[in-house]
Order: C-alpha cells, then sequence, then structure tokens
C-alpha cells in the first residue's frame, strides 16, 4: 500500500507542486488531474510515514522527505520508485511461479525477458537508466576509489549504461584512456554526458554475450552479473577474459550477500533477480566459482565506503 502510494506521488508530480509552498488538496487534484478526495486519502497515509505535511486539515507542504521526490533532485529516488513499482511490482504477483520452476515471474507475466521487453519500450528503459543511476548513488566513486589504476592505461566498462563509473575512474585517473560498451541506445545517451564526463573514451556498442571490444587492460562489470543465471554470467566473464591481456584483471563491482542467518538486504534483492530479471546475488564464495567458470581468478575482494565491493580476477 505504501510503496504503491509513493509511486502515485512520484507519478502525479506532487513534490514539484509543492516545491514552492504549501497547498490544498483541491488545488493538488486540479492541477495534476484526479478526484480531491482519493488524493486526500493517500496524502493522509504518506504524512504518516513523514511524507508531506498536512499544516491545517486539507492543506499540506513539502517535508524533508518527499523534497527528493522532486523530479529536479538529482539522484534522488523518484525514478527508482516509479520503476520498480510498475510491470516489476505486477509481476511478484507470480513469483510462485518462479518458485516452481525457477523461471522469472516477469516472463510468466509479460511473455519475454526482462531486458529484452525493455528495448522494445525507449521510454521505459530510460526510466529503467535513471533508476539505475539514482540507486548508484555513491557507489560508483566509492568503486574508483577502491581500487589502484595505477598500472594500467585503459579501462573498458561493459554494460556500462551511462558510464556514471567510467566517468568516475577517469575523473580519478588522468593517464587513463577509457571504452564504454553498451547497446546502441544507451551509448547514443552517455554521449549526451548523462553519466558525467567522459573524456579519452571511445563509445562502442555492441552485446556482452557475443563479444566484449578489445584494446583495454581493465574490465569493469558493475551491477552486471547478478542480472544474469550463472551460464550466462560466466559466458560474459568468458568474453572479457578473451580480449585480456595476460597482465589484465576484470573487475566485478557487486554487492556480497553474506552467509547465515543475519539481516542483509541483498537477500531482498536477490528474489528481485529471481523474479523480475533470472539473476542471483552471490556470495564471495559463489563468486569466486563463477569466475573459475569464465577462465578467471579471483585474487581479492576490495570492500568500499559504499558497501559494495570491487572483486579483482586474474586470467587463468
Amino acid at each position: 500500500m505504501l510503496s504503491q502510494a509513493l509511486k502515485t506521488a512520484a507519478d502525479l508530480g506532487l513534490a514539484d507542486l509543492l516545491a514552492e509552498g504549501e497547498r490544498t488538496v483541491d488545488e493538488l487534484a486540479k492541477a495534476s488531474g484526479v478526484n480531491a478526495d482519493a488524493l486526500y486519502r493517500v496524502l493522509r497515509l504518506l504524512e504518516s510515514e513523514g511524507v508531506f505535511r498536512e499544516t491545517v486539515p486539507r492543506r499540506f507542504a513539502q517535508t524533508e522527505l518527499s523534497d527528493t521526490l522532486r523530479s529536479a533532485r538529482t539522484g534522488g529516488p523518484r525514478d527508482y520508485i516509479r520503476m520498480i513499482n510498475s510491470e516489476a511490482y505486477q509481476a511478484f504477483a507470480e513469483l510462485s511461479h518462479s518458485v516452481k520452476t525457477g523461471q522469472t515471474a516477469f516472463e510468466r507475466m509479460f511473455g519475454e525477458h526482462r531486458f529484452d521487453w525493455l528495448d522494445a519500450r525507449p521510454e521505459k528503459a530510460a526510466l529503467f537508466q535513471r533508476a539505475m543511476m539514482s540507486l548508484s548513488q555513491g557507489a560508483e566513486e566509492a568503486a574508483a576509489k577502491a581500487f589502484d589504476f595505477t598500472r594500467f592505461r585503459c579501462v573498458a566498462d561493459i554494460g556500462g549504461g551511462h558510464g556514471a563509473l567510467l566517468s568516475a575512474v577517469l575523473a580519478r585517473n588522468s593517464h587513463l584512456s577509457g571504452i564504454l560498451f553498451d547497446r546502441t541506445t544507451t551509448i547514443d545517451a552517455a554521449k549526451t554526458g548523462l553519466g558525467g564526463p567522459l573524456p579519452r573514451t571511445r563509445f562502442i556498442a555492441g552485446d556482452f554475450f557475443e563479444a566484449a571490444p578489445r584494446g583495454a587492460d581493465v574490465y569493469m562489470l558493475k551491477r552486471i552479473l547478478h542480472d544474469w543465471d550463472d551460464e550466462r554470467a560466466a559466458r560474459i566473464l568468458q568474453n572479457c577474459r578473451n580480449v585480456l591481456p595476460d597482465e589484465g584483471r576484470t573487475l566485478v563491482v557487486e554487492r556480497i550477500t553474506t552467509a547465515g542467518d543475519a539481516p542483509d538486504l541483498n537477500k531482498q534483492l536477490d528474489i528481485v533477480m529471481l523474479a523480475i530479471t533470472g539473476g542471483v546475488e552471490r556470495t564471495e564464495e559463489e563468486y569466486a566459482r563463477l569466475f573459475r567458470r569464465g577462465g578467471l581468478k579471483l585474487e581479492r575482494a576490495i570492500p568500499s565506503e559504499a558497501g559494495i565491493h570491487v572483486l579483482e580476477a586474474s586470467p587463468t
């Protein structure tokens, strides 16, 4: 109930409407084209959670939480809330199908793989990319800081999206050149600077299941492998291994799932992977086994300031 109320507020742009000051429910309803009484009931729920504030009956103001939902807030949760509470939310109605068959609930609901579905819907794909950027706030800088790139000359970001991680790495390492590798539409968006400045960078469109681009001595994969099962994840790693120099490195930037019964956000995200993409959130040992399948050896797992690890692998 709360997640859908948040999505409704984000879809309607209520935080934008309140950016300049308090407004009545009737004013908000008129501006967003909805039923005033129904809107009030949603706002009343959100107020009880600290999102918006009712100053007098049926008149609302912004709060610190609701301010993060403004469309102008770079890195805010608005796009992630809208993305995860749309088709992904619907797919969870079929979670039992995933448990029974090992197949994704998303394909059961929508008839095709999540990323194929996004490919056919550019607006949804753009929302997905923005959502991933907002979800990764701080992770790019942390990952770029965690690994020492001093002895390398060129870094390739495989499936690098809008290039936020590559941008952070190049900003810290002026001696490096870069390669950004992703699907055509994503590469086109990255060229506009959506993920940050990308000097000294070649933009290459392609499919990481087919091949990785040549010319780098470090290949980075940030939050890529968790989207895929072991067979397909190993194929991506093997494609990187095929073009990796003997002294090169593959860097996998992922959250590591803790063993045992300790609370762990990754255990929740793992169910998202099960239902939506067919991927897996893995432990360090599971990543080590996956590297071996891809012709690589896990050298170390480097923790970062953002709770994400840089898994360094060498060719075998």
